[in-house]
C-alpha cells in the first residue's frame, strides 16, 4: 500500500517509475496542496527514456490521503515525514524537488537529513522572508482569503499564481489546477496549519551547510514569493545554480511541464561530475 507510517498517522504517496532505478526523486507540493497538483510531472520524470527514475510524490500532512493532524506542527516535522517515506520504500537518497512551501520543506530535509538528499531543486521558495523579500501585500491577501472565496476563485487564483500578462487567460492556463482543486480541495484547518508552519520557517543561517548540487528557480513576476528570495538561497548554498524566469509568476512550471525534468537532470549531471574525480582516484571508470 502507498502509505508510510509516522507518529501523526499515515503518509500517502504516489510511486511512479522504476522501483530499482539508480535515480530517485521526491516531489513536495506547496501550501494546502496534495501530490495531485504535480499533474503529469511524476510521469514525465518516471518515464524519461534516457534516465529511468523512481519518483515519489508525497501528500503533505493534511492533504490528499495523508493523515490530517489537528495539532500544530513545523516544516521540520514535515521534512521528517519525507525521511520516513524514504525509509519505507528503501531509498537511501534522492533528488528532492519542492515548490513554494514544498521548497521550504525540501531545505529542512537537506539540513535535518543530509545523507538522504543527493540533490535539490527549489522552486518559488524562500529561506525565510526576513533574509529574502517579503510577499507583496495584495498577493498575501489573495492567498489568505483563498479558502473563503466562492465566486471567481479561478480569477483570484490566476492573479495569485500568474504574471499580469496572463491574467486574461487564467482559466485556460490553470484548468488543471481547477480540476485538481475540485477533486482534492484543501481543508480550512490544513490551510491554517500550513500557514502557521510556513510563517515560522527559517533556514537562511544554515544553508551554507548544504553540500549537494542545487538548482534554485524563481519567476521574475512572482508576487507571493518574490525572486529576491531565490537569490538569497542561491547566495548561501555553495555552488547553487540560479534561474529567474522572465514573465513567470508563482506557478513556475504551469506553462512548461518539462521544466522540472530539465532541472532534475541538471542536478543529477552535477552530482555525476562531483563524483567523477573521487571515483577515478579509486580506480573506477568514469560514469557515462
Amino acid at each position: 500500500m502507498p502509505f508510510a507510517e509516522s507518529p501523526h498517522g499515515p503518509i500517502h504517496y504516489r510511486d511512479v517509475g522504476a522501483p530499482g532505478a539508480s535515480h530517485a526523486v521526491v516531489l513536495i507540493q506547496g501550501l494546502g496542496l496534495s501530490s495531485r497538483f504535480w499533474f503529469d510531472v511524476p510521469d514525465k520524470l518516471g518515464e524519461d527514456p534516457d534516465r529511468p527514475r523512481r519518483v515519489l510524490a508525497i501528500d503533505n500532512r493534511g492533504t490528499g490521503e495523508s493523515a490530517r493532524p489537528r495539532a500544530p506542527f513545523s516544516l521540520g516535522d514535515m521534512a521528517d515525514d519525507v525521511a520516513r517515506l524514504l525509509d519505507h520504500v528503501g531509498v537511501e537518497s534522492a533528488t528532492v524537488v519542492g515548490i513554494s512551501m514544498g521548497g521550504m520543506i525540501a531545505q529542512h530535509v537537506a539540513l535535518r537529513h543530509p545523507a538522504r538528499v543527493s540533490g535539490l531543486v527549489l522552486m518559488a521558495t524562500t529561506p525565510g522572508f526576513v533574509f529574502g523579500e517579503l510577499p507583496r501585500a495584495r498577493a498575501l491577501g489573495r492567498l489568505l482569503t483563498m479558502p473563503l472565496r466562492r465566486r471567481d476563485r479561478a480569477g483570484a487564483m490566476g492573479r495569485l499564481l500568474l504574471p499580469r500578462s496572463q491574467w486574461s487567460r487564467s482559466r485556460e492556463i490553470l484548468r488543471d489546477h481547477q480540476r485538481a482543486m475540485a477533486i482534492d480541495p484543501p481543508s480550512g484547518r490544513t490551510f491554517a496549519l500550513h500557514v502557521l508552519a510556513a510563517a515560522r520557517h527559517l533556514t537562511a543561517p544554515r544553508l551554507g551547510e548544504v553540500r549537494c548540487p542545487t538548482r534554485v528557480i524563481a519567476g521574475a513576476e512572482d508576487e507571493l514569493i518574490p525572486p529576491g528570495n531565490a537569490r538569497a538561497i542561491a547566495r548561501r548554498i555553495p555552488g547553487a545554480q540560479l534561474d529567474v524566469l522572465a514573465d513567470v509568476g508563482h506557478a513556475i512550471f504551469v506553462g512548461d511541464r518539462d521544466l522540472v525534468v530539465r532541472a532534475v537532470r541538471s542536478v543529477e549531471d552535477a552530482r555525476v561530475e562531483l563524483a567523477g574525480p573521487s571515483r577515478r582516484r579509486a580506480g573506477a571508470a568514469a560514469p557515462r
